[in-house]
Protein backbone atom coordinates (compact mmCIF):
# COMPACT_ATOMS: atom_id res chain seq x y z
CA UNK A 1 0.00 0.00 0.00
CA UNK A 2 1.34 3.48 -0.90
CA UNK A 3 2.17 6.17 1.65
CA UNK A 4 -0.77 8.14 0.33
CA UNK A 5 -3.15 5.28 1.02
CA UNK A 6 -1.66 4.75 4.49
CA UNK A 7 -2.12 8.41 5.31
CA UNK A 8 -5.65 8.44 3.96
CA UNK A 9 -6.58 5.34 5.94
CA UNK A 10 -5.22 6.78 9.16
CA UNK A 11 -6.93 10.12 8.58
CA UNK A 12 -10.19 8.26 7.99
CA UNK A 13 -9.81 6.23 11.15
CA UNK A 14 -8.85 9.27 13.22
CA UNK A 15 -11.70 11.26 11.75
CA UNK A 16 -14.19 8.52 12.53
CA UNK A 17 -12.79 8.21 16.05
CA UNK A 18 -13.06 11.91 16.83
CA UNK A 19 -16.42 12.27 15.12
CA UNK A 20 -17.68 9.13 16.84
CA UNK A 21 -16.53 10.45 20.22
CA UNK A 22 -18.32 13.72 19.55
CA UNK A 23 -21.37 12.00 18.14
CA UNK A 24 -21.88 9.38 20.81
CA UNK A 25 -21.08 11.78 23.64
CA UNK A 26 -23.66 14.16 22.23
CA UNK A 27 -26.18 11.42 21.54
CA UNK A 28 -25.73 10.04 25.04
CA UNK A 29 -26.70 13.46 26.35
CA UNK A 30 -29.62 13.61 23.91
CA UNK A 31 -30.74 10.13 24.97
CA UNK A 32 -30.61 11.06 28.64
CA UNK A 33 -32.53 14.28 28.02
CA UNK A 34 -35.07 12.42 25.84
CA UNK A 35 -35.72 9.91 28.62
CA UNK A 36 -36.24 12.72 31.13
CA UNK A 37 -38.41 14.75 28.76
CA UNK A 38 -40.51 11.70 27.87
CA UNK A 39 -41.45 11.43 31.53
CA UNK A 40 -41.99 15.19 32.01
CA UNK A 41 -43.93 15.91 28.82
CA UNK A 42 -46.96 14.36 27.14
CA UNK A 43 -47.31 12.84 23.68
CA UNK A 44 -49.21 15.98 22.71
CA UNK A 45 -46.32 18.23 23.81
CA UNK A 46 -43.91 16.29 21.59
CA UNK A 47 -46.39 16.56 18.73
CA UNK A 48 -46.91 20.33 18.98
CA UNK A 49 -43.16 20.94 19.06
CA UNK A 50 -42.90 18.41 16.23
CA UNK A 51 -44.95 20.70 13.97
CA UNK A 52 -42.21 23.33 14.11
CA UNK A 53 -39.28 20.90 14.10
CA UNK A 54 -40.48 19.12 10.96
CA UNK A 55 -41.07 22.41 9.11
CA UNK A 56 -37.58 23.63 10.04
CA UNK A 57 -36.10 20.27 9.00
CA UNK A 58 -37.75 20.49 5.59
CA UNK A 59 -36.34 23.97 4.94
CA UNK A 60 -32.97 23.43 6.61
CA UNK A 61 -31.51 22.02 3.40
CA UNK A 62 -31.98 25.48 1.83
CA UNK A 63 -30.20 27.28 4.65
CA UNK A 64 -26.93 27.67 2.71
CA UNK A 65 -27.83 26.31 -0.74
CA UNK A 66 -25.12 23.70 -0.43
CA UNK A 67 -22.20 26.13 -0.30
CA UNK A 68 -20.78 24.25 2.69
CA UNK A 69 -20.27 21.16 0.55
CA UNK A 70 -18.87 23.40 -2.21
CA UNK A 71 -16.15 24.68 0.13
CA UNK A 72 -15.15 21.09 0.91
CA UNK A 73 -15.07 20.10 -2.76
CA UNK A 74 -13.15 23.11 -4.12
CA UNK A 75 -9.54 24.03 -3.35
CA UNK A 76 -8.46 26.55 -0.74
CA UNK A 77 -9.46 30.17 -1.34
CA UNK A 78 -10.31 32.65 1.44
CA UNK A 79 -12.55 34.63 -0.91
CA UNK A 80 -14.74 31.56 -1.38
CA UNK A 81 -15.25 31.23 2.37
CA UNK A 82 -16.28 34.89 2.71
CA UNK A 83 -18.71 34.59 -0.17
CA UNK A 84 -20.17 31.42 1.29
CA UNK A 85 -20.66 33.02 4.71
CA UNK A 86 -22.58 36.03 3.47
CA UNK A 87 -24.62 33.95 1.05
CA UNK A 88 -25.63 31.72 3.94
CA UNK A 89 -26.57 34.65 6.16
CA UNK A 90 -28.70 36.21 3.46
CA UNK A 91 -30.51 32.98 2.69
CA UNK A 92 -31.16 32.29 6.38
CA UNK A 93 -32.76 35.71 6.86
CA UNK A 94 -35.00 35.12 3.85
CA UNK A 95 -36.10 31.78 5.31
CA UNK A 96 -36.85 33.46 8.65
CA UNK A 97 -39.11 36.00 6.92
CA UNK A 98 -40.87 33.33 4.85
CA UNK A 99 -41.61 31.22 7.91
CA UNK A 100 -42.77 34.16 9.99
CA UNK A 101 -45.36 35.20 7.43
CA UNK A 102 -46.13 31.68 6.23
CA UNK A 103 -46.70 30.14 9.68
CA UNK A 104 -50.51 30.60 9.54
CA UNK A 105 -50.60 28.52 6.36
CA UNK A 106 -48.73 25.74 8.15
CA UNK A 107 -51.20 26.00 11.02
CA UNK A 108 -53.99 25.41 8.52
CA UNK A 109 -52.09 22.49 7.00
CA UNK A 110 -51.78 20.76 10.39
CA UNK A 111 -55.32 21.79 11.39
CA UNK A 112 -53.86 23.09 14.65
CA UNK A 113 -53.45 26.79 15.49
CA UNK A 114 -50.80 25.89 18.10
CA UNK A 115 -48.37 25.29 15.25
CA UNK A 116 -48.19 29.00 14.31
CA UNK A 117 -46.28 30.49 17.29
CA UNK A 118 -43.85 27.56 17.64
CA UNK A 119 -42.97 27.69 13.93
CA UNK A 120 -42.35 31.44 14.12
CA UNK A 121 -40.14 31.05 17.17
CA UNK A 122 -38.07 28.17 15.79
CA UNK A 123 -37.54 30.06 12.50
CA UNK A 124 -34.81 32.05 14.29
CA UNK A 125 -32.80 28.81 14.25
CA UNK A 126 -31.73 29.61 10.67
CA UNK A 127 -29.78 32.87 11.21
CA UNK A 128 -28.40 31.61 14.53
CA UNK A 129 -26.99 28.48 12.85
CA UNK A 130 -25.80 30.35 9.75
CA UNK A 131 -23.31 32.25 11.89
CA UNK A 132 -21.37 29.01 12.43
CA UNK A 133 -22.13 26.88 9.36
CA UNK A 134 -19.05 27.94 7.38
CA UNK A 135 -16.79 27.39 10.39
CA UNK A 136 -18.16 23.86 10.60
CA UNK A 137 -17.57 23.23 6.87
CA UNK A 138 -14.01 24.57 7.02
CA UNK A 139 -13.22 22.31 9.97
CA UNK A 140 -14.45 19.33 7.95
CA UNK A 141 -12.44 20.45 4.91
CA UNK A 142 -9.26 20.50 7.01
CA UNK A 143 -10.19 17.15 8.58
CA UNK A 144 -10.01 18.87 11.99
CA UNK A 145 -12.53 16.55 13.58
CA UNK A 146 -10.84 16.81 16.96
CA UNK A 147 -11.68 20.52 17.12
CA UNK A 148 -15.28 19.80 16.14
CA UNK A 149 -15.70 17.74 19.30
CA UNK A 150 -16.28 20.81 21.49
CA UNK A 151 -19.05 22.55 19.48
CA UNK A 152 -20.79 19.26 18.69
CA UNK A 153 -20.84 18.28 22.35
CA UNK A 154 -21.83 21.79 23.43
CA UNK A 155 -24.78 21.70 21.03
CA UNK A 156 -26.17 18.50 22.52
CA UNK A 157 -25.47 19.57 26.10
CA UNK A 158 -27.15 22.95 25.68
CA UNK A 159 -30.18 21.47 23.97
CA UNK A 160 -30.71 18.91 26.72
CA UNK A 161 -30.12 21.23 29.67
CA UNK A 162 -32.38 24.03 28.46
CA UNK A 163 -35.15 21.65 27.33
CA UNK A 164 -35.21 19.86 30.68
CA UNK A 165 -35.01 23.08 32.69
CA UNK A 166 -37.97 24.67 30.94
CA UNK A 167 -39.94 21.40 30.99
CA UNK A 168 -39.55 21.31 34.78
CA UNK A 169 -40.74 24.93 34.90
CA UNK A 170 -43.89 23.85 33.08
CA UNK A 171 -43.31 25.26 29.58
CA UNK A 172 -44.57 22.07 27.90
CA UNK A 173 -43.95 21.97 24.14
CA UNK A 174 -42.12 25.30 24.34
CA UNK A 175 -39.33 23.66 26.34
CA UNK A 176 -38.35 21.68 23.22
CA UNK A 177 -38.37 24.83 21.06
CA UNK A 178 -36.24 26.75 23.55
CA UNK A 179 -33.79 23.83 23.70
CA UNK A 180 -33.39 23.85 19.91
CA UNK A 181 -32.67 27.59 19.80
CA UNK A 182 -30.27 27.39 22.74
CA UNK A 183 -28.32 24.60 21.03
CA UNK A 184 -27.83 26.76 17.92
CA UNK A 185 -26.52 29.70 19.96
CA UNK A 186 -24.15 27.59 22.05
CA UNK A 187 -22.79 25.65 19.05
CA UNK A 188 -22.15 28.85 17.10
CA UNK A 189 -20.24 30.41 19.99
CA UNK A 190 -18.16 27.24 20.36
CA UNK A 191 -17.37 27.10 16.61
CA UNK A 192 -16.10 30.69 16.61
CA UNK A 193 -14.00 29.87 19.66
CA UNK A 194 -12.29 26.71 18.36
CA UNK A 195 -11.76 27.90 14.77
CA UNK A 196 -9.95 31.25 14.24
CA UNK A 197 -11.41 32.04 10.80
CA UNK A 198 -13.42 35.27 10.71
CA UNK A 199 -15.52 36.50 7.79
CA UNK A 200 -14.62 39.81 6.20
CA UNK A 201 -16.74 42.28 4.27
CA UNK A 202 -14.74 41.40 1.13
CA UNK A 203 -17.33 39.76 -1.13
CA UNK A 204 -16.02 38.40 -4.46
CA UNK A 205 -19.00 38.02 -6.75
CA UNK A 206 -17.03 35.70 -9.01
CA UNK A 207 -17.35 32.94 -6.42
CA UNK A 208 -21.15 33.02 -6.36
CA UNK A 209 -21.61 31.00 -9.54
CA UNK A 210 -19.19 28.10 -8.78
CA UNK A 211 -20.40 27.84 -5.18
CA UNK A 212 -24.05 27.75 -6.19
CA UNK A 213 -23.36 25.52 -9.20
CA UNK A 214 -21.93 22.64 -7.19
CA UNK A 215 -23.99 23.50 -4.12
CA UNK A 216 -27.18 23.72 -6.16
CA UNK A 217 -26.75 20.11 -7.22
CA UNK A 218 -26.44 19.00 -3.63
CA UNK A 219 -29.44 21.16 -2.69
CA UNK A 220 -31.62 19.40 -5.25
CA UNK A 221 -30.58 16.13 -3.64
CA UNK A 222 -31.15 17.62 -0.21
CA UNK A 223 -34.61 18.96 -1.02
CA UNK A 224 -35.79 15.64 -2.39
CA UNK A 225 -34.14 13.73 0.45
CA UNK A 226 -35.72 16.08 2.97
CA UNK A 227 -39.14 15.53 1.45
CA UNK A 228 -38.73 11.77 1.61
CA UNK A 229 -37.24 12.07 5.09
CA UNK A 230 -40.05 14.22 6.51
CA UNK A 231 -43.17 13.39 4.51
CA UNK A 232 -44.11 10.85 7.18
CA UNK A 233 -44.03 13.54 9.89
CA UNK A 234 -45.95 16.02 7.73
CA UNK A 235 -48.75 13.62 6.80
CA UNK A 236 -49.01 12.11 10.29
CA UNK A 237 -49.31 15.61 11.73
CA UNK A 238 -52.00 16.56 9.23
CA UNK A 239 -54.15 13.42 9.25
CA UNK A 240 -53.50 11.76 12.62
CA UNK A 241 -52.90 14.76 14.92
CA UNK A 242 -50.39 15.97 17.50
CA UNK A 243 -50.53 12.95 19.81
CA UNK A 244 -49.83 10.45 17.03
CA UNK A 245 -47.02 12.70 15.76
CA UNK A 246 -45.56 12.85 19.27
CA UNK A 247 -45.50 9.04 19.62
CA UNK A 248 -44.04 8.60 16.14
CA UNK A 249 -41.39 11.27 16.79
CA UNK A 250 -40.18 9.52 19.94
CA UNK A 251 -40.31 6.09 18.29
CA UNK A 252 -38.22 7.29 15.35
CA UNK A 253 -35.64 8.90 17.60
CA UNK A 254 -33.90 5.78 18.98
CA UNK A 255 -33.17 3.93 15.67
CA UNK A 256 -32.39 7.23 13.94
CA UNK A 257 -30.05 8.36 16.72
CA UNK A 258 -28.09 5.11 16.87
CA UNK A 259 -28.04 4.06 13.21
CA UNK A 260 -28.91 6.79 10.69
CA UNK A 261 -26.98 9.49 12.51
CA UNK A 262 -23.99 7.16 12.86
CA UNK A 263 -23.98 6.77 9.08
CA UNK A 264 -24.20 10.53 8.75
CA UNK A 265 -21.17 11.09 10.93
CA UNK A 266 -19.16 8.58 8.88
CA UNK A 267 -20.16 10.43 5.71
CA UNK A 268 -18.87 13.69 7.21
CA UNK A 269 -15.45 12.05 7.51
CA UNK A 270 -15.36 10.02 4.29
CA UNK A 271 -16.74 12.69 1.92
CA UNK A 272 -13.77 15.12 2.27
CA UNK A 273 -11.39 12.15 2.15
CA UNK A 274 -12.96 10.68 -0.97
CA UNK A 275 -12.99 14.15 -2.52
CA UNK A 276 -9.19 14.23 -2.14
CA UNK A 277 -8.99 10.80 -3.86
CA UNK A 278 -11.45 11.63 -6.63
CA UNK A 279 -8.84 10.84 -9.31
CA UNK A 280 -7.68 7.55 -7.74
CA UNK A 281 -10.23 5.03 -8.97
CA UNK A 282 -8.68 2.03 -7.21
CA UNK A 283 -8.62 3.82 -3.86
CA UNK A 284 -12.26 4.86 -4.30
CA UNK A 285 -13.40 1.29 -4.94
CA UNK A 286 -11.51 -0.01 -1.94
CA UNK A 287 -12.80 2.81 0.24
CA UNK A 288 -16.38 2.20 -0.90
CA UNK A 289 -16.26 -1.53 -0.13
CA UNK A 290 -14.55 -0.99 3.22
CA UNK A 291 -17.03 1.70 4.23
CA UNK A 292 -19.95 -0.56 3.28
CA UNK A 293 -18.42 -3.44 5.24
CA UNK A 294 -17.73 -1.50 8.42
CA UNK A 295 -21.05 0.38 8.39
CA UNK A 296 -22.98 -2.87 8.05
CA UNK A 297 -20.96 -4.49 10.84
CA UNK A 298 -22.44 -1.89 13.17
CA UNK A 299 -25.87 -1.06 11.77
CA UNK A 300 -27.20 -4.56 11.04
CA UNK A 301 -26.80 -6.05 14.54
CA UNK A 302 -27.75 -2.77 16.17
CA UNK A 303 -30.97 -2.46 14.16
CA UNK A 304 -31.96 -6.08 14.71
CA UNK A 305 -31.24 -5.71 18.41
CA UNK A 306 -33.38 -2.57 18.72
CA UNK A 307 -36.28 -4.31 17.00
CA UNK A 308 -36.04 -7.33 19.28
CA UNK A 309 -35.77 -5.48 22.62
CA UNK A 310 -38.17 -2.65 21.69
CA UNK A 311 -40.85 -3.69 24.18
CA UNK A 312 -38.73 -3.96 27.35
CA UNK A 313 -36.69 -0.95 26.24
CA UNK A 314 -39.74 1.32 25.99
CA UNK A 315 -41.21 0.08 29.27
CA UNK A 316 -37.95 0.53 31.18
CA UNK A 317 -36.70 3.76 29.63
CA UNK A 318 -39.78 5.77 28.70
CA UNK A 319 -42.61 4.27 30.75
CA UNK A 320 -45.95 2.64 30.00
CA UNK A 321 -47.55 5.77 28.54
CA UNK A 322 -45.29 5.33 25.48
CA UNK A 323 -46.25 1.69 24.80
CA UNK A 324 -47.75 2.76 21.46
CA UNK A 325 -44.23 3.48 20.21
CA UNK A 326 -43.11 -0.18 20.43
CA UNK A 327 -44.30 -1.48 17.03
CA UNK A 328 -43.18 1.75 15.35
CA UNK A 329 -39.65 1.38 16.75
CA UNK A 330 -39.50 -2.17 15.37
CA UNK A 331 -40.51 -1.03 11.88
CA UNK A 332 -38.16 1.97 11.86
CA UNK A 333 -35.27 -0.23 13.05
CA UNK A 334 -35.55 -2.29 9.83
CA UNK A 335 -35.91 0.92 7.82
CA UNK A 336 -32.63 2.29 9.20
CA UNK A 337 -30.79 -0.99 8.58
CA UNK A 338 -31.77 -0.99 4.91
CA UNK A 339 -31.03 2.70 4.53
CA UNK A 340 -27.54 2.30 6.00
CA UNK A 341 -26.55 -0.30 3.40
CA UNK A 342 -26.77 2.28 0.60
CA UNK A 343 -25.13 5.13 2.47
CA UNK A 344 -21.67 4.70 0.93
CA UNK A 345 -22.98 5.08 -2.61
CA UNK A 346 -24.14 8.64 -2.00
CA UNK A 347 -20.72 9.62 -0.64
CA UNK A 348 -19.04 8.31 -3.80
CA UNK A 349 -21.33 10.30 -6.10
CA UNK A 350 -20.63 13.55 -4.24
CA UNK A 351 -16.88 12.91 -4.11
CA UNK A 352 -16.82 12.33 -7.86
CA UNK A 353 -18.50 15.67 -8.46
CA UNK A 354 -21.74 13.96 -9.53
CA UNK A 355 -24.18 14.75 -6.72
CA UNK A 356 -26.97 15.14 -9.26
CA UNK A 357 -27.10 11.35 -9.52
CA UNK A 358 -28.55 11.35 -6.04
CA UNK A 359 -31.33 13.61 -7.33
CA UNK A 360 -32.64 10.83 -9.54
CA UNK A 361 -32.78 8.41 -6.61
CA UNK A 362 -34.39 10.98 -4.37
CA UNK A 363 -36.98 11.81 -7.03
CA UNK A 364 -37.79 8.12 -7.50
CA UNK A 365 -37.95 7.71 -3.73
CA UNK A 366 -40.38 10.62 -3.40
CA UNK A 367 -42.59 9.39 -6.25
CA UNK A 368 -43.00 6.01 -4.55
CA UNK A 369 -43.03 7.14 -0.93
CA UNK A 370 -45.52 10.03 -0.93
CA UNK A 371 -48.55 8.04 -2.14
CA UNK A 372 -47.51 5.07 0.02
CA UNK A 373 -47.40 7.21 3.19
CA UNK A 374 -50.68 8.88 2.19
CA UNK A 375 -52.27 5.44 1.99
CA UNK A 376 -50.90 4.52 5.43
CA UNK A 377 -52.32 7.61 7.16
CA UNK A 378 -55.70 7.58 5.40
CA UNK A 379 -56.64 3.88 5.04
CA UNK A 380 -55.22 1.92 8.00
CA UNK A 381 -54.61 5.28 9.76
CA UNK A 382 -51.73 3.78 11.69
CA UNK A 383 -48.26 5.11 12.53
CA UNK A 384 -47.05 1.48 12.58
CA UNK A 385 -48.17 1.13 8.95
CA UNK A 386 -46.21 4.28 8.15
CA UNK A 387 -43.07 2.70 9.63
CA UNK A 388 -43.35 -0.47 7.57
CA UNK A 389 -44.14 1.47 4.39
CA UNK A 390 -40.92 3.43 4.94
CA UNK A 391 -38.95 0.17 5.24
CA UNK A 392 -40.42 -1.42 2.10
CA UNK A 393 -39.90 1.66 -0.07
CA UNK A 394 -36.29 2.21 1.03
CA UNK A 395 -35.56 -1.44 0.17
CA UNK A 396 -36.73 -0.82 -3.40
CA UNK A 397 -34.48 2.25 -3.63
CA UNK A 398 -31.54 0.28 -2.20
CA UNK A 399 -31.65 -2.10 -5.17
CA UNK A 400 -31.37 0.80 -7.63
CA UNK A 401 -28.59 2.58 -5.71
CA UNK A 402 -26.40 -0.51 -5.42
CA UNK A 403 -26.86 -1.33 -9.11
CA UNK A 404 -25.84 2.16 -10.26
CA UNK A 405 -22.92 2.36 -7.81
CA UNK A 406 -21.70 -0.96 -9.18
CA UNK A 407 -21.80 0.34 -12.73
CA UNK A 408 -20.22 3.72 -11.89
CA UNK A 409 -17.28 2.14 -10.04
CA UNK A 410 -17.10 -0.79 -12.47
CA UNK A 411 -17.38 -3.13 -9.51
CA UNK A 412 -19.56 -6.28 -9.61
CA UNK A 413 -22.69 -6.20 -7.48
CA UNK A 414 -21.52 -9.46 -5.95
CA UNK A 415 -18.48 -7.69 -4.44
CA UNK A 416 -20.74 -5.09 -2.82
CA UNK A 417 -23.01 -7.84 -1.50
CA UNK A 418 -20.02 -9.74 -0.13
CA UNK A 419 -18.89 -6.63 1.74
CA UNK A 420 -22.14 -6.60 3.74
CA UNK A 421 -22.62 -10.37 3.89
CA UNK A 422 -20.70 -11.06 7.15
CA UNK A 423 -22.81 -8.57 9.07
CA UNK A 424 -26.09 -9.83 7.61
CA UNK A 425 -25.33 -13.51 8.24
CA UNK A 426 -23.96 -13.07 11.75
CA UNK A 427 -26.63 -10.53 12.59
CA UNK A 428 -29.34 -12.96 11.56
CA UNK A 429 -27.84 -15.70 13.72
CA UNK A 430 -27.63 -13.27 16.64
CA UNK A 431 -31.29 -12.26 16.16
CA UNK A 432 -32.50 -15.85 16.38
CA UNK A 433 -30.66 -16.45 19.65
CA UNK A 434 -31.83 -13.15 21.19
CA UNK A 435 -35.42 -13.97 20.22
CA UNK A 436 -35.12 -17.33 21.98
CA UNK A 437 -33.69 -15.65 25.10
CA UNK A 438 -36.54 -13.13 25.19
CA UNK A 439 -39.12 -15.85 24.63
CA UNK A 440 -37.79 -17.85 27.58
CA UNK A 441 -37.86 -14.67 29.71
CA UNK A 442 -41.31 -13.51 28.54
CA UNK A 443 -42.68 -13.62 32.08
CA UNK A 444 -39.69 -11.82 33.62
CA UNK A 445 -39.39 -8.18 34.62
CA UNK A 446 -38.82 -5.83 31.63
CA UNK A 447 -35.47 -4.75 33.08
CA UNK A 448 -34.32 -8.38 33.17
CA UNK A 449 -35.53 -8.91 29.60
CA UNK A 450 -33.71 -5.79 28.37
CA UNK A 451 -30.47 -6.60 30.17
CA UNK A 452 -30.33 -10.24 29.09
CA UNK A 453 -31.44 -9.49 25.54
CA UNK A 454 -28.76 -6.83 24.99
CA UNK A 455 -26.01 -8.80 26.75
CA UNK A 456 -26.70 -12.06 24.91
CA UNK A 457 -26.82 -10.25 21.55
CA UNK A 458 -23.51 -8.43 22.01
CA UNK A 459 -21.66 -11.44 23.38
CA UNK A 460 -22.93 -13.80 20.68
CA UNK A 461 -22.29 -11.39 17.81
CA UNK A 462 -18.69 -10.72 18.86
CA UNK A 463 -18.06 -14.41 19.61
CA UNK A 464 -19.27 -15.53 16.18
CA UNK A 465 -17.02 -12.99 14.46
CA UNK A 466 -14.06 -14.01 16.59
CA UNK A 467 -14.54 -17.65 15.68
CA UNK A 468 -15.34 -17.35 11.98
CA UNK A 469 -13.94 -13.94 10.90
CA UNK A 470 -11.08 -13.33 13.29
CA UNK A 471 -9.08 -11.64 10.54
CA UNK A 472 -11.73 -8.95 10.16
CA UNK A 473 -11.75 -8.24 13.90
CA UNK A 474 -7.94 -8.10 14.08
CA UNK A 475 -7.66 -5.79 11.05
CA UNK A 476 -10.25 -3.43 12.56
CA UNK A 477 -8.45 -3.33 15.91
CA UNK A 478 -5.06 -2.76 14.26
CA UNK A 479 -6.43 0.16 12.21
CA UNK A 480 -7.65 1.93 15.34
CA UNK A 481 -4.45 1.13 17.25
CA UNK A 482 -2.35 2.65 14.48
CA UNK A 483 -4.39 5.83 14.61
CA UNK A 484 -4.08 6.05 18.38
CA UNK A 485 -0.30 5.53 18.26
CA UNK A 486 0.08 8.37 15.76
Amino acid sequence: MTDKHHATKEKAVKGVMWTSASFYSGKLLVLISTVILARLLSQDDFGVAGYAIVVISVLDVLSDLGVGDSLIYYHEDPDAADAAFWLGMGISCILLALLWFGAPLMGNFFNDARAVPVIRALAFYFPLSALGNIHDSLLSKELSFGKKFIPDLARAFGKGIFSILFAILGFGAWSLIIGQLASAVIATIALWWVFPWRPTLHFVQGWIRPLLDYGGKTVVVGVLSTITGNIDYLLIGRFLGAEALGIYTLAFRIPDMLITQMCYLISRVTFPLYAKLQDDHTALIKGFLNTTRYISLITVPMGLGIALVAQPMVLVIFGEKWVGAIPVIQAIAFYTIIQSLAFSAGIIYKAQGRPEILSYYSLLHAIILVPAIYWAVTIPRSITSVGWVMAVVVFVILIFEIAVASRMLKTPVQMIALAAAPAVINGGFMAVVVWVVLFLLRAANPMVQLTMGVASGIILYLAVFWIFRRDLVINTVHAFQAALQR
